[in-house]
This record gives structure tokens, sequence and C-alpha cells, in this order.
């Protein structure tokens, strides 16, 4: 557990650190400098492209993950491995930008896109589309090797940087919105060859595109893997990106009420950082326990994760209730029409969170096809929802959608996994947790509102720190938590 905690703490820190600057990038900046319908535009161009690569990327993702123990050898470029996924990852990335040019009168049409900023800026797709997909097969690959700080950093850290210089740039009135969107896409652009950089720099670029292709009966596993897995692929990268696709397409001005969404969405799901930065290192040291057969290392890592996952996104979660009012002072009086939204897309994600690596159990065992279907569903369950939520509330359904999938799935995947392998995510403490969450609640919804903003903001954020943290510290509700902040301190007064 050791590696989990320490990547997984710099992986967390680093994402809050990125949180911090996409915050001040997507809720102060981009609401303000641009017009409603060009933030829309930035992003429904990243949603698309996100979308399409996790099709793209033909599951190299995951299987790279899953099967990687099988290749380890870093004496022989760990038998071609990166060259295999380099080499399937481009075929997909060339399907999928032909059937992005064959269809682009019609997704210009879908988006009802009066201004023509989307037909104009369409070409841009496709050097965001190349740079977003193999980005993916380098992080994973980076990832395989246990190395899941660098891209986090990249990704997160130095994306957003690159990305608050740009929009302060065309505030300043440097240059045209053209010229920003094409800046725009070369910040990912960027970001991927950095990761490159990095990799070969650290000596882990060996490609082994000479290797013979490994065993019939592993290419034949590996490819039955990616094949399904793409779906649950989708599934980790649709929410918030079908739900912004839905709602530019379905209302009108539809690019607008993406900007709007988008804000809501990105503030309620700040609470799931920690979530993506366990992920990071947790899943190859899931693959290395499938492959030993290692159920006891996996319970300890479904329990841990269910645990601390719970505690810092309840944490975060009355946090970011608590600085609701203040958060919706620093946009246009417009974007406060996603006060709700972010409400309820935060407590989807709190629930993902509390049930753990459950996704990323069944995903990296024999039983993936299970995974992938869950995956599909999860799609399904949300195209359906957004299709009639967002006819019936507008892009508040979108909202409901993405948190009545979310619930259905995960609830799916957790009896799975206790029926089938006896692994259930939840330690007694959690109770504890959970009590002294409602407790936070409660405690927000009586405390009088205060007429500054800021100032209520410091005091219910105040209040319900007072009353979660000494709670779950106290009674060890996270022991990854308290062996963390103990490590910490001890390191602190060690120094002084």
């Amino acid at each position: 557990m050791g590696i989990v905690v320490r990547q997984s703490a710099w992986n967390s820190v680093l994402s809050y650190v990125g949180v911090v600057l996409g915050f001040f990038n997507m809720v102060v900046l981009f609401p303000h400098v641009l017009e409603a319908d060009q933030f829309g535009l930035t992003r429904v161009l990243v949603s698309i492209v996100v979308m399409v690569a996790q099709v793209a990327q033909l599951g190299t993702e995951s299987t790279m993950l899953r099967f990687f123990p099988y290749f380890r050898d870093p004496t022989n470029a760990h038998r071609g491995a990166l060259g295999i996924a380099l080499k399937i990852s481009t075929i997909g990335l060339l399907l999928a930008s032909l059937v992005l040019w064959i269809m682009e009168d019609h997704v210009v049409a879908w988006f009802s896109d009066q201004s023509g900023i989307l037909a104009e800026a369409y070409p841009y797709l496709y050097p965001l589309l190349i740079s977003e997909v193999f980005f993916i097969v380098l992080r994973a690959y980076a990832r395989s090797l246990r190395e899941s700080v660098a891209p986090v950093l990249i990704r997160e850290v130095l994306l957003r940087i690159l990305q608050l210089i740009l929009i302060l740039s065309f505030g300043a009135g440097l240059f045209s919105f053209e010229v920003f969107v094409a800046l725009y896409v070369g910040t990912f652009v960027l970001v991927t060859v950095f990761l490159l950089v990095h990799l070969v720099r650290q000596g882990h670029w060996s490609p082994g595109l000479d290797r013979p292709l490994p065993r019939r009966s592993l290419r034949r596993s590996a490819m039955a893997f990616g094949t399904y897995t793409i779906a649950a692929g989708m599934a980790n990268m649709v929410m918030g990106n079908l739900d912004q696709l839905m709602v530019g397409a379905m209302l009108t001005d539809g690019l607008k009420y993406v900007a709007y969404y988008a804000v809501a969405y990105y503030i309620g799901s700040v609470i799931a950082v920690p979530a993506r930065a366990l992920g990071q290192i947790a899943f190859p040291l899931l693959a290395d326990a499938w492959k030993r057969k290692d159920l006891a290392t996996i319970g300890d890592l479904y329990r841990r994760s269910s645990s601390g996952q719970f505690v810092v996104g309840a944490y975060g979660y009355l946090l970011v209730v608590s600085g609701l009012g203040a958060f919706l002072e620093l946009l246009p009086p417009e974007y406060a029409l996603g006060r709700r939204v972010i409400l309820i897309v935060g407590a989807a994600q709190l629930f993902s969170m509390s049930l753990g690596l459950n996704g990323g159990i069944i995903n990296m065992s024999k039983h993936y096809r299970f995974d992938a279907w869950t995956g599909f569903s999860l799609l399904l369950l949300n195209a359906m929802a957004n299709f009639f939520l967002i006819r019936s509330y507008g892009f508040l359904g979108a909202a409901w959608a993405t948190m009545g999938s979310l619930v259905v799935v995960n609830l799916v995947r957790m009896i799975f996994l206790g029926t089938r392998f006896g692994l259930w995510p939840f330690e007694r403490s959690i109770l504890v947790g959970l009590l002294a969450f409602l407790s936070g609640l409660v405690l927000l919804f009586v405390l009088p509102e205060l007429a500054n903003p800021w100032l209520d903001m410091i005091l219910r954020a105040g209040a319900v720190s007072v009353l979660f943290v000494p709670v779950v510290l106290y009674f060890r509700v996270s022991a990854d938590l308290n062996a963390l902040l103990d490590r910490t301190w001890s390191t602190l007064t060690r120094r002084a």
C-alpha cells in the first residue's frame, strides 16, 4: 500500500493544484473574457474529442494496464508493448478522423450553429484528436511503469498554466478569437509532446517496434479485452462530455447553455479529484494482484479506496456547498442558472466515490466483459435519460441524468463484486463518516445566511470543518488518511 498512498497523495496534491488553476480559468476568466457561445465552443470541441478519442484508441489504455505485467521486461523494450499500442491506436485514429470528416455537416447542424463559429473551428478537431489519442497511450504506458505523477503534473497543472497564459493574453487583446482557438488546441498538443519528452529523458522510451508479436493466445486475449473495454473507457469519459454535447444539440442557443452547464459541472465534480488520483496508480497494482489471484490485496485496496474517497469527497462536498454563494458571485449573473446542477453533480460524484474502485477491479479481472457491459449500459442510460430529461427540464435534466446513471451502474458493479468474490467496499467506520457528513449538511441548512457571500463562505466552511474533520480523524474512518497526516506531521516536526 505504500506506493499507492505515496503516489496517490502526490497525484491528489497535483490534481488539487490543477483544480485551483482550472477553477480560476473556468469560473473566473473564461466566462468573463469569452462570450458564452465562444466559451461553449471550447467545451464542445473538447467534449467531442474526448468522446471520439475513447473509441479511436481502440481499448489500448485499459489493455496496456491489464496486460503489461505479461510484457514487463525492461531489458527487452518490454517486448514491444508500447509499439503495439501505438500501431493499434494509429489505425483507430485514422478511422476516427475519417468519420469526423464525413460527419462534419451533420455535427455542425446538430448544434444549430447560427454564429458559424463551430463550422470555422471544426478543422481543429483533427490535431486535438491526434494529441488526445497519443496522450492516452503514453499516459497508460507511464502508469504501467508505475510512474503516474508525471502525467498528472503535465495534464492537470501544466495544461492549465498554458491555458491561463492564453486566456490572459486574449483578454489583453493580443490576438483574435480565431487565433485563440488555434492556440487553445495547441496547448493540448504541447502537453502530449511534453509527456513524450519526459519518457525519453527518463529512459522509458522503448517502443520496440521491431519486436515480434506476443504468442497467439496472449494476442487473442488482449484483442478481446481491448474490444470489450472500449465501452468501459467511454463510460469513464461520458459524464460531463455527453451531457454537454446533448445540451448543445437539444437546446436553442445550445453553445451558451453548454458554457453554463460546463462551469456548474466543473464546480460540482471538483470533489472527484481524489478518485482520479488514486486510479492513476491503483489500476496497475490491481492488474498485478489479479495475475497472482491475490484477493486479499484486492479487497484491501477496495475497502481503503472506498473509505478514503468517501471522507475526502464528503468534506469536499461540504466545502462546495459552503462556498456556493461565493462561487456564483464570481460569475456573470446568467451562470447562476447552474446552482442546482452543482449540487446534483456533486452528490452523484460523492456516491460514485464512496463505492471505491469497483469498476477498476472488474476491468482488471477476467470478468472485464461485465465491466464493458455495465459501461455500455451507463452510456445507454445516460443518453436516454439526457434525451428525455433535457427536453423536460433543460440543462438541469442533464445533471439528473448523470446522477441516475451513476447510481444504477455503480450499485450493479458493487453487487457483482460482493456476490461473485465476496468483496464489499464498506468498513464499519464509514458509518461514522456518513453521520458526520449528514450532520454537516444539517448544520449548513440551519446556519443563518450572511449578506456578504465571502464572509458567509468562511463561516460555513469553518463550522463544517470543526464538526467533520475531528470526527473522521478521531474515529479513523480512513486509515490511509490518518497515516498520511501522521507522516506529514512527523516530517514537519523533524524539520522544525
